[in-house]
């Protein structure tokens, strides 16, 4: 359409339709069409719904005030903005919504004139990458601002660097890496690498793979180290012992990875560099073996070396040293079956000499005689010194303080819905919302482990379930629809749960239908529909229920051990964490956390209405006395609480 232009409010000229200005030629026309456009019209009504979409906001307030497009346009224009009508319509019609500086102009002026909240229209935005690069574009790098710009304001740039600083700290401290004392010293730990590796004997599928980057690189194991740790791999984790041998318990793949990370990180200790940020003992690659445990010298330095570096003895410790007892126990033990071990020994420098490994290969099983006694003493003295390095409460204790945990912790999923972008517009960011807030949802319906959530599959509605033999095959539950419940069940065979010989199953699978309540299965079935195949997009379907969203540099769609902790940990930091600067987020003090401290909220929480840990344990598949010692939270104020609700009713 061809266009005109003339003096604006502010003497600029201004680009108007040629339409009107033919209209504002004649003078017939001139009075109704082009009259002085009113500063503050007066609305129809007083009362209204408010719509949670910005497209839907903007509909109800033009049609509230009798503004159109073009009447908005011109009343714009007079106060020095000029937007084009087709601008307006757009976003109005959800084709398009604001995303830049002079968008938010815009609808700050809009808020003025209809007499709404300030920033009534900005909160109903998504968070998009133009808003991103318009609101910290020269005052972040792009990396930084990436990551920080959920957590930041829609005015952050106009605000005084004083302003800004204080809120940037706050992000980084609270939101971005939670401000606990263990975890400042888990962070700077992180940053110098030292473990040595086994790549391809425990790393599963959906295990973290080898760091390679600039602050260091996982050091791979010798030849011989590699040989050593198949060996008892083979040994802790084989269906059958081999001929002439004898074991006390096995090892699943989860406690094989785990097992050979802690000893990874003792062989790793031993090789760093003496004078380095680790400061370990300097000892050749050549010189390591795991005959070397045998020697109480080597256990003795270690246990100082971690002591030194934390502060203190952990349980850890006192682990590790159960471990040692366990590979040189008389009968069972597998460096005492192991005699040709003693030929891997080699002098370590200010460790053990020649005349060490002599006697040790002379009499290699009162080697480890000696080392199993010295272990099982050393055990009862650091669990004496032993402290608790965090608590693991900390990131939910404004959760778990509350009269109802489950229902402080349920705001969490109500704020993802309730910030939820419009699918049309932003149909990943719908989809990562969607998923996030089932995450929460099942989660506190099911009380499950993080390996039990992240591994569960699902099966269409209207398609056979696996049978109970192809799950326990596959260790791992599945979520299908039950014809005769007319829910969606969760079923999840004995043999995929950590605790499988806990008194709690009976032997018994787990089943388990999901209660229809506050939009659960009708959320469930839109991700299945809609959400879900959209973040697999090209990528192999992993069958699982939660899946990453599949991009360029990842096209793997299936969740592993610490992505899937990150998801979490992102839902927790966008929607959970109240953040005063931009009045996001659902509970004050909250901290970023993973998916077990659900089980927590759930222990609690039947714990403070019920004062029952049997019961408490039924909603985490566990036994009293794993809630007793880990995860309810039940003080002596509660207890009294409960208590006093009985005793008081004798002065009603």
């Amino acid at each position: 359409m061809r266009r005109e232009s003339r003096p604006g409010a502010d003497g600029a000229e201004a680009e108007v339709p040629a339409r009107a200005s033919r209209t504002s030629a004649n003078p017939k026309r001139r009075g109704s069409k082009l009259k002085a456009p009113t500063e503050f019209p007066r609305p129809s009504s007083e009362t209204w719904d408010d719509p949670p979409e910005f497209h839907a906001a903007l509909d109800l307030h033009m049609r509230r005030h009798g503004d159109t497009p073009y009447g908005l346009s011109r009343a714009l224009l007079a106060k020095g903005i000029r937007v084009d009508t087709t601008t307006l319509r757009s976003w109005r019609l959800s084709t398009k919504a604001p995303s830049h500086a002079r968008s938010l102009e815009i609808l700050n002026l809009l808020e003025r004139r209809w007499r709404l909240p300030e920033d009534y229209f900005a909160s109903k935005l998504p968070i998009s990458a133009r808003a991103v690069k318009d609101r910290l574009e020269g005052v972040l790098d792009r990396k930084e601002a990436r990551r920080l710009a959920w957590h930041l304001p829609d005015d952050f740039r106009d605000r005084p660097p004083g302003d800004q600083a204080e809120t940037l700290a706050w992000v980084r401290r609270v939101i971005i890496s939670g401000s606990t004392d263990y975890r400042t010293y888990q962070a700077k730990a992180l940053q110098h690498r030292f473990a040595i590796r086994f790549p391809g004997l425990v790393d599963a599928p959906d295990g973290p793979r080898l760091r390679t980057g600039p602050r260091g690189r996982d050091l791979v194991a010798s030849d011989l180290l590699m040989q050593e740790m198949r060996e008892l791999l083979g040994f802790k984790t084989a269906t059958l012992t081999g001929i002439g041998f004898k074991r006390r318990g096995v090892w699943s793949a989860v406690t094989a990875r785990q097992k050979t990370d802690h000893l990874g990180l003792m062989l790793g200790a031993l090789h760093a560099p003496a004078a380095g940020a680790v400061r370990g003992l300097g000892a050749p690659m050549a010189t390591l073996s795991l005959s070397l445990l045998v020697f109480p010298r080597v256990w003795d330095w270690y246990l100082r070396w971690r002591e030194t570096r934390r502060g203190f003895y952990t349980r850890w410790e006192a682990d590790m040293l159960a471990n040692a007892a366990a590979f040189t126990h008389p009968e069972t033990g597998w460096l005492t079956q192991s005699g040709h071990m003693a030929g891997h020994l080699r002098p370590v420098p200010h460790l053990v000499s020649d005349a060490d490994v002599e006697r040790a290969q002379s009499d290699w099983s009162g080697a480890c005689a000696t080392l199993y006694r010295y272990a099982l003493a050393r055990v009862k003295e650091v669990e004496r010194v032993a402290r608790v390095h965090h608590d693991p409460f900390e990131p939910i204790l404004p959760v778990l303080e509350a009269d109802s945990p489950v229902a402080e912790y349920r705001k969490i999923a109500d704020e993802v819905l309730r910030r939820a972008p419009c699918p049309r517009r932003y149909p990943v960011a719908a989809a990562e919302a969607s998923r996030a807030f089932l995450m929460i949802r099942l989660g506190l319906h099911l009380g499950f482990r993080q390996k039990n959530l992240r591994q569960l599959l699902v099966t269409p509605r209207g398609q056979p379930p696996r049978t109970e033999r192809q799950l326990t095959d596959l260790l791992r539950g599945e979520l299908r629809w039950s014809d005769r419940d007319g829910g969606w069940e969760v079923f999840v065979p004995l043999n995929a749960f950590k605790n499988a010989h806990s008194s709690f199953f009976g032997r018994q699978p787990f089943r388990l239908v999901l209660p229809d309540l506050a939009g659960l299965y009708e959320a469930l079935e839109q991700y299945l529909a809609t959400h879900r195949p959209r973040l697999i997009g090209p990528a192999q379907d992993p069958g699982t229920l939660f899946v990453k969203s599949a991009k360029r540099s990842s096209s793997d769609a299936a969740y592993n051990q610490a992505t899937f902790y990150e998801a979490w940990r992102t839902a927790i930091q966008r929607y959970g964490i109240f953040n005063p600067y931009t009045g996001r987020g659902a509970v004050a003090g909250l901290l970023p956390h993973g998916p077990h401290c659900v089980r927590d909220v759930l222990a609690t929480h039947i714990l403070k209405q019920t004062g029952s840990y049997e019961q408490a344990s039924y909603a985490i598949q566990d036994t009293p006395e794993m809630v007793a010692q880990h995860y309810g939270r039940f003080l002596p104020a509660d207890k009294a609480a409960i208590a006093a609700q009985i005793l008081n009713r004798v002065w009603a």
